[in-house]
């Protein structure tokens, strides 16, 4: 039970019942005036990227830190080295797919045991690449392989300072016999990149669908 100084004297709950039986102006009813809603606007709610990045570097901070508790320090290699990090983001679930770049981050930080920097903003950077996807498309239209037509938009998504995965949007949709279609696709740019990766590492390729789905994902 609070305290008796916090409750309040009977004269001033008399006061506020009374106030709050009388009509509210416009209406005996105490409904709004004709023509105006009694609803409240709704908005949306905004995502906080800052949040929605720190909360991805955590879970990947956590994971990194839980495969060095397992492997030692020769897990950290094939983290750091080998893009371990970068092909464990693929399968994090939601908590990645948020930003991907953020929970790599976290991840070398904890598998190497760093201290935690957290990210002040998204740390995934996504930048379409309309030449490269038109090379790719020359040569796919070159194969026996009818999906040329299926790929609408090549990007490079940065994760990591100069480590990267590369993403395709299809017409594929979520359902359906496709994600086999998405499979061969994901190997077909296997094939064709050669490997030369610029100022940078590329270590996957994605097949995503339709509604932005998954669909498929293959190493690099």
């Amino acid at each position: 039970m609070r305290p008796s100084r916090y409750r309040p004297r009977l004269a001033l709950a008399a006061t506020m019942l009374a106030v709050l039986a009388v009509p509210a102006c416009g209406s005996e009813s105490g409904s709004p005036p004709p023509g105006k809603s009694s609803q409240r606007p709704t908005h949306a709610p905004v995502k906080d990227k800052k949040k929605v990045a720190q909360d991805a570097y955590i879970a990947g901070y956590n994971r990194g830190r839980a495969v060095r508790d397992a492997g030692g320090k020769g897990s950290s290699v094939r983290e750091v080295v080998w893009g371990g990090c970068t092909r464990r983001a693929l399968s994090a679930g939601q908590e990645a797919e948020a930003d991907r770049g953020a929970w790599v981050s976290g991840c070398l930080d904890g598998v190497s045991e760093n201290a935690e920097h957290l990210p002040s903003g998204q740390v995934t950077k996504r930048t379409n690449d309309q030449d490269l996807l038109e090379r790719f498309k020359a040569w796919l239209s070159d194969t026996d392989k009818p999906m040329t037509a299926h790929v609408n938009r090549l990007t490079l998504v940065e994760l990591h300072r100069s480590d990267y995965d590369i993403e395709l949007t299809t017409g594929y949709p979520s359902t359906g016999d496709d994600h086999s279609a998405a499979t061969d696709l994901a190997q077909s740019f296997v094939t064709w990149w050669d490997g030369d990766d610029g100022d940078g590492t590329a270590w996957n390729v994605v097949v995503r669908g339709t509604d932005g789905e998954k669909l498929a994902t293959n190493r690099l």
